[in-house]
């Protein structure tokens, strides 16, 4: 398992069967204490194309983990998701559980966290 957070806030992590119930979780939690990150438990099986990443999320959906997001495909793609979940105001950080033992979950928070770093320096036009 990978976290992936910033900051010192209180920390509160929850599972979601789909987004928008995720972001009904964090809006009730916020309600009342506005110094707390929610942390989204999203289930991964990222490869390096999405026919390999949905053929490691398969054992996942058949264990009957209804109750986490889960996602197939890239790094790249993980990395969109991520930003989306944060600036949608779903999540504020969100905890990698690897779809398959065969996932490490580590060097994929690494690759994320390394992306979304890169895409929050600016540009020149």
């Amino acid at each position: 398992m990978s976290e992936l957070t910033q900051g010192d806030q209180q920390i509160v992590r929850v599972a979601a069967p789909d987004l928008q119930q995720a972001r009904r979780v964090r809006a009730r939690i916020r309600a009342g204490a506005d110094d707390v990150a929610v942390i989204l438990d999203i289930t991964v099986a990222v490869a390096g194309d999405f026919r390999s990443a949905q053929h490691l999320l398969g054992g996942a959906l058949g264990s009957g983990d209804a109750e986490t997001v889960h996602y197939a495909g890239t790094v790249e793609g993980l990395v969109g998701l991520i930003s989306d979940i944060v600036s949608a105001d779903v999540a504020d950080g969100v905890t990698l559980i690897p779809a398959s033992p065969r996932q490490n979950v580590g060097t994929v928070g690494h690759d994320v966290l390394d992306r979304l770093a890169r895409r929050q320096q600016p540009r020149a036009s």
